[in-house]
């Protein structure tokens, strides 16, 4: 009789111990699965925010040519500005990718910084062409160090990009 009551309290307990295991194992299965989407979900968005950032740039450089070339002046070109920059942002531009790379995927940082630092010469080069604009000065010869300057943001963005699919692939369980 306390063979079988022993034999059977050791049963109960295999059958409970095996219940609690599975289930621990599950949850942090499932807990994974959910931070690995959770996470892919973050990266994308903050792909989307970039990519947007970069077409927003893009459009906001194309403004300058015309300028540059002589073939309107600065105040046209802020009005085309003003009307490209009217739209929207339906991924969150910079404000995103910032608070997403601060958050989730800081990583990422020094690419987002590279961004930024090209940002920060691109304005030194637009601000020269509005100096020059305010003097009544050529500010076509300031096309090559503008041209420069956009490439050096379009490769910087394109760069972030990079960083960011990387570290997607990193914290979201993708192979390499």
């Amino acid at each position: 009789m306390a063979d079988t009551t022993i034999t059977a309290i050791l049963g109960l307990a295999t059958i409970l111990g095996s219940g609690v295991v599975a289930g621990y194992v599950t949850h942090r299965l499932t807990r994974n699965q959910n931070q690995f989407v959770f996470l892919r979900e973050k990266a994308e968005a903050l792909y989307l925010a970039a990519d947007e950032y970069g077409r927003r740039f893009g459009g906001q450089m194309v403004t300058y040519f015309p300028l540059l070339e002589g073939r309107y002046d600065y105040n046209d070109m802020l009005d085309k500005q003003n009307e490209f920059g009217s739209a929207s942002s339906k991924y969150g531009g910079a404000e995103t990718m910032t608070m997403i790379v601060e958050i989730y995927f800081p990583s990422v940082r020094p690419a987002l910084q590279g961004v930024w630092d090209a940002r920060a010469e691109f304005n030194k080069v637009t601000a020269a062409i509005r100096a020059l604009w305010e003097r009544q000065a050529e500010v076509s010869e300031m096309g090559t160090p503008f041209r420069r300057a956009s490439l050096k943001v379009d490769k910087a963005i394109e760069n972030l990009k990079s960083e960011i699919v990387i570290a997607a692939r990193a914290k979201s369980g993708v192979k390499q």
